[in-house]
């Protein structure tokens, strides 16, 4: 079934308006093949509502109620960006991160119905964002500000002393309205390739853990932060990474289905590999079977096998590009936000890439007028300001990333990373001595 929609999804068609058109096409000719009389049929639908029509209606409302109560929920516990400002010398892993992401997977799980579908108690959404203002390169944390703030703050000055953390007063989201005759937006959304379960490169294929010397690091996120620091006055780039920790869910949380955790496809896709090298062997081998898989596989199975080991977040990652018109840039700056993913390219494994942007591969009848883009690209602005994420498309839902995925894309770098814009405090800062006279 994913197939279909992804195929039919190609032709830029909307799957939710396709299948609502298919079915009213179907029933209409089953309608009239069952009888040629209008006034039957039309007899036939409404003696027939008490069986459709609850079902109809609860599906309808289901997904709306819930978005409801949620954003009753999220505004009962307030949010907060929090500024985090780097020194001049971190002597840090990603792992650092990690630990941090580690104390972040919280799933907040309702402990009855009501919790869920009245109060609409729920994980909490945190957004890891990576922002450069005309050239100037910030990290930012949004977060739910009831408990999870000081959370997260004690967490950051653990793991990374000498960060200053500062709670910004007014979002810096703020700064770019929705105008048209002054900006111009583009946004992205981004995600892995292929199967959950494939991780990118990481922090660990690079020898971060290792603590090499600081002139031998090579760190993945210096691509991004490079692009982030080059653009000019007046041009904006901001990257959020939406995490929700990943877990099983049944109807008690809020999900028509049941589903498990993220770790049994995980499981599933490792006795597909090995299934696949024993079909290559042939029928007729025996023995060990890890003597069959390729060196390849076997890195596979054992990067799969470490992130079994892992905490997991449902992620959803958008870039936005802004401007004003005059200062606009898409030609140069929308490619290199693109590429600057592939750092965390592993070809044999998984990959981050666009799955969805504002525009149209076939607009001369997706969009003639072209309302539908500036309609995306209001609501993705404002999406972002309410660290809100909403798939476009079948390929464009949450994927599922571990900690040590996200730490190698959001951490905070050393010197290895040059880019001078990059803010840092200037100097290293120590408590007064405890016999210092008053």
């Amino acid at each position: 079934m994913h197939g279909i929609i992804e195929f039919i999804e190609g032709f830029g068609i909307d799957t939710k308006y396709f299948f609502a058109a298919f079915g009213i096409i179907l029933a209409f000719i089953i309608f009239i093949y069952i009888t040629p009389s209008s006034n039957t049929v039309f007899g036939y639908v409404i003696s027939t509502a008490p069986l459709w029509l609850p079902f109809t209606m609860f599906l309808l409302f289901y997904e709306a109620w819930l978005d409801y109560v949620h954003a009753k929920f999220r505004r009962k516990q307030g949010r907060v960006t929090l500024e985090i400002k780097l020194p001049q010398e971190i002597f840090k892993s990603p792992e650092a991160m990690e630990r941090v992401l580690v104390q972040m997977h919280q799933t907040n799980s309702a402990d009855n119905y009501v919790q869920t579908y009245i109060d609409g108690k729920h994980p909490p959404v945190y957004s890891l964002e990576l922002v450069s203002r005309g050239g100037d390169v910030r990290f930012y944390i949004n977060t739910p500000r009831a408990k999870f703030k000081n959370i997260i703050e004690t967490q950051l000055y653990a793991n990374y002393p000498g960060i200053e953390i500062h709670e910004l007063d007014i979002d810096y989201t703020a700064e770019i309205p929705w105008d048209t005759n002054t900006y111009s937006y583009m946004a992205f959304h981004y995600g892995l390739k292929k199967a959950d379960a494939y991780p990118i490169k990481t922090y660990i294929e690079f020898g971060l853990d290792k603590m090499p010397k600081e002139e031998e690091k090579v760190d993945p996120i210096a691509t991004m932060i490079e692009l982030l620091g080059s653009i000019g006055p007046d041009e904006n780039i901001w990257i959020q990474i939406l995490i929700e920790a990943n877990r099983a869910v049944s109807f008690k949380d809020g999900s028509l289905s049941k589903h498990t955790d993220w770790k049994d496809p995980a499981k599933m896709e490792i006795k597909k590999i090995i299934e696949s090298a024993v079909k290559r062997a042939g029928a007729e081998t025996t023995g060990n079977v890890m003597q069959l898989l390729t060196d390849t596989e076997k890195d596979t199975i054992k990067a799969i096998e470490r992130s079994l080991g892992k905490n997991a977040f449902n992620t959803a990652i958008r870039g936005m590009y802004l401007g004003k018109k005059e200062k606009y840039l898409p030609g140069e700056r929308i490619g290199a936000m693109n590429t600057s993913w592939k750092s965390y390219d592993d070809l044999n494994r998984n990959a981050i890439g666009p799955r969805w942007r504002t525009d149209f591969d076939w607009p001369w009848w997706q969009d003639p007028k072209g309302k539908r883009v500036v309609h995306y690209k209001k609501e993705e602005l404002d999406y972002y300001k309410r660290r809100k994420y909403e798939h476009r498309s079948e390929s464009d839902t949450p994927k599922v990333m571990t900690t040590e995925e996200l730490a190698t894309i959001f951490h905070f770098p050393g010197k290895v990373v040059t880019t001078p814009t990059l803010a840092r405090i200037p100097s290293k800062r120590s408590e007064a001595p405890s016999n210092l006279p008053i």
